[in-house]
């Protein structure tokens, strides 16, 4: 491995039903230690409940301000907060605040950057949800009903 700088705004840009992610930090250049992305978000915009089963996820709040779920408890989540999602745990978060929210998440180890770009080269039609969870699943992650009301 070499240190490496990426500056603002850099990385590799992909278009996930809709919305941009930017993987900063690949799984290649850290020998599959850990990869680093970044979201902007839409107020109101989020995942769907989901587990990763082979990574644990940590979020940082860099702006905006987040309503996560993780293990069945609800918490806001401000800029500068920091939220830790171990695998095999359902976690789900949105932007909650009125003007766009702005996440970094680190995966540990690596590879599930993957997942990213291999949706991000299919063209928006293409990108089905039922397509979106089968390449989830060789990703080790799992898409979960939304909670009952």
């Amino acid at each position: 491995m070499n240190p490496l700088l990426i500056a603002a705004g850099e990385g590799k840009s992909v278009n996930i039903l809709g919305g941009a992610v930017l993987i900063r930090l690949h799984g290649r250049d850290t020998a599959g230690v850990v990869s680093v992305l970044e979201t902007d978000d839409q107020p109101g915009e989020g995942p769907p409940p989901h587990v990763h089963h082979r990574e644990d996820e940590t979020f940082q709040v860099l702006e905006g301000e987040y309503e996560f779920t993780c293990a069945g408890r609800t918490f806001t989540a401000h800029p500068g907060a920091t939220v830790f999602a171990p695998r095999d745990v359902p976690h789900s978060y949105r932007c909650v605040s009125g003007t766009p929210g702005r996440l970094m998440f680190t995966l540990t180890p690596a590879g599930f950057e993957g997942f990213f770009e291999e949706v991000g080269v299919l063209t928006p039609e293409e990108q089905e949800i039922p397509r979106v969870i089968e390449i989830g699943l060789r990703y080790g992650l799992e898409f979960l009903p939304p909670p009952s009301a």
